[in-house]
């Protein structure tokens, strides 16, 4: 992901050592230390309520209907914790999509035409990014508002439209391609060819427009964003299931050159929400493709999760930080719930029950001290963190929010 630069740096040599000032007390829930992570947790978890979900769209609505845009010259990105007005970014930032499919959300449980027409027009000035080269989000960016609006817009003109720019942002990503190493190029990091865990969200894309379309295209389509996620579940995920942030190649021969550094407390550390990216994407990798070796990289990656997460809790940002006041991060518990649900769907039951974990960590995301429900913040869960290496201040971000929003809205 690319860094928004719209929130200062503190200090970092504090953050490395996974310390942070602690959150204002009625806003933390009872912490409790593991051998691995700080969690912050629920004092008696609990599946999510009918009750809580209606409170929580309730929340969204009054939030989301507050929140002034302007089509396709701004897109709300996060606040700080007691921030009463969001930072923005433009459209080619990567989280430009996130708002807009929470637009969708809304109007998908509502069926009311305001968030119709709002989701249309926050929507809108994305279709234009489906031939920007400069990303590899385009998943994100495009794919998520298209793909609601494809599904959920009652226009067949308007759907047309969202499946056009869903096939031209896959046929954009695609021109990242490396033959030799089997993947997408997510960016330069250091001055060498990069690949991220993040990437697990982007590439299903590849995939799903080459099944809709078919044909030589298709099938390569699908080639490239399968091959992409066996390139993650071998080179990303370790023995024990946890996974790399960042991993540079040899552009010129396929080698694994190794891990560097990224958003995690270092290069080989766990960082909390790319794990909470790779299983919600193996996961989704799996279901379009039924491929064994991606389904047990899902597994893999989930049961790291639920190994190291009691039921009812959120984790620090890092696995690898043993520390009680280290910024947590409730994007990844929302972007792993959302994973879980639908690895119950798409898999089954395990002997994990992944599914009723996730409604357990819902139980928690949907409690009023981790929402904006007594806050002035313009976003929805609190308790979020954006790049901890660089700024440790929590508040809420839009990935966050739309993945709370989606797992509750899961069938």
């Amino acid at each position: 992901m690319i860094k928004i630069p719209v929130i200062k740096a503190v200090c970092v040599s504090l953050v490395l050592a996974g310390i942070a000032l602690a959150p204002s007390a009625e806003a933390s829930p009872t912490r409790v230390p593991t051998a691995t992570t700080s969690v912050s947790c629920l004092p008696t978890p609990h599946p999510v309520t009918t009750e809580q979900t209606l409170a929580l769209f309730e929340l969204a609505a009054r939030k989301i209907g507050a929140v002034r845009t302007t089509g396709a010259k701004r897109y709300p990105f996060g606040a700080l914790h007691s921030s009463p007005d969001y930072a923005y970014t433009g459209a080619t930032g990567w989280t430009s999509g996130f708002f807009a499919a929470e637009l969708w959300l809304l109007y998908q449980r509502t069926q009311d035409p305001r968030w119709l027409e709002a989701a249309r027009a926050q929507t809108r000035g994305l279709m234009k990014l489906a031939t920007y080269t400069g990303s590899h989000d385009l998943g994100f960016m495009v794919g998520l508002p298209t793909g609601l609006g494809a599904t959920l817009d009652p226009s067949p003109e308007q759907q047309a439209a969202y499946a056009e720019a869903r096939i031209t942002a896959a046929r954009t990503l695609s021109q990242r391609w490396n033959p030799r190493i089997r993947a997408l190029k997510s960016s330069e990091y250091g001055g060498k060819w990069g690949l991220i865990i993040d990437s697990a969200m982007n590439a299903p894309l590849l995939i799903e427009v080459g099944q809709a379309i078919g044909g030589p295209e298709g099938d390569e389509l699908v080639y490239r964003g399968t091959e992409h996620m066996l390139t993650l579940a071998r080179d990303f995920v370790r023995p024990d299931g946890s996974t790399f942030h960042r991993m540079a190649f040899n552009p010129k021969t396929g080698a694994l050159i190794g891990p560097i550094p990224g958003q995690g407390l270092t290069g080989d550390s766990t960082w909390a929400r790319g794990q909470a990216w790779a299983l919600n994407g193996f996961t989704r990798a799996y279901e379009l493709t039924g491929n064994a070796e991606l389904l047990d990289a899902a597994q893999k990656t989930a049961a790291f999760w639920v190994s190291k997460v009691p039921p009812g809790c959120i984790p620090a940002w890092d696995f690898d930080i043993d520390n009680s006041r280290a910024p947590r991060d409730s994007s990844a518990a929302s972007i792993a719930a959302d994973g879980l649900l639908n690895f119950r769907r798409v898999v089954g039951d395990t002997a994990a029950d992944h599914g009723a974990y996730a409604d357990v960590t819902l139980g928690l995301l949907t409690t009023p001290w981790m929402t904006t429900a007594r806050s002035v913040n313009p976003g929805i869960l609190l308790q979020q963190t954006l790049n901890v290496p660089s700024d440790p201040r929590e508040g809420s971000y839009v990935w966050g929010d739309y993945y709370l929003l989606r797992a509750l809205s899961a069938d």
